[in-house]
């Protein structure tokens, strides 16, 4: 689900100039992260992202994991459960319960380069049986960075084109995957948070 205009471009802008003075953690291979301290309630980000969070989700939500990222390259399809995080070995859990299972994508940067679509597949379920008989219509100039004809085939159940000010939301367990972004030369920012 889309929330448009979640955030004003100021709230926007200092969170960016907040994040430029963060050190870097654990980096995957072309990633820049840095820690999202959302399960503190002093943090600088906490401040600008809960009144906007419990508007979403309401006051009670719990905070699981999540991180500022400066991506070089796309990410190819995946799913963001929890089972796939304890996969990853680096991913700090601070959630005691889970409600919402949600992924909530705040984009820092947007433009026709920025796309995540989601895949109406789950964790859970094999790809192979979910396998739609004619294309999607997804480009194959947008998804090359992972096997098209498997991504040109599946369900497709959102395209969410990049806009500062939204938050995009998508069930943790759902597959989904990004547009090849790095072939205009431009880096991809965003906070990602995981909601228990």
């Amino acid at each position: 689900m889309i929330y448009k205009n979640a955030l004003s471009l100021s709230e926007l802008n200092q969170l960016l100039e907040y994040y430029q003075t963060q050190p870097e953690i654990h980096n995957e291979p072309n990633v820049v992260n840095k820690n999202l301290e959302y399960h503190r309630p002093i943090d600088f980000s906490y401040k600008i992202l809960n009144p906007v969070v419990a508007g979403i989700l309401g006051p009670d939500h719990e905070f699981d994991t999540g991180a500022y990222k400066e991506c070089l390259q796309p990410y190819i399809l995946h799913s963001d459960s929890h089972e796939q995080h304890a996969e990853y070995g680096t991913v700090t859990s601070f959630a005691t319960t889970q409600k919402h299972n949600l992924a909530m994508l705040i984009p820092l940067v947007d433009g026709p380069e920025f796309s995540t679509v989601t895949f109406d597949i789950y964790s859970k379920q094999d790809i192979t049986t979910k396998r739609l008989s004619m294309p999607n219509n997804l480009v194959k100039e947008d998804f090359g960075h992972d096997n098209f004809d498997t991504i040109n085939h599946l369900p497709v159940s959102e395209i969410y084109n990049w806009q500062r000010g939204d938050v995009f939301t998508w069930d943790r367990q759902q597959y989904h995957i990004s547009t090849n972004f790095a072939r205009y030369g431009v880096v991809k920012k965003f906070l990602i948070l995981f909601m228990a």
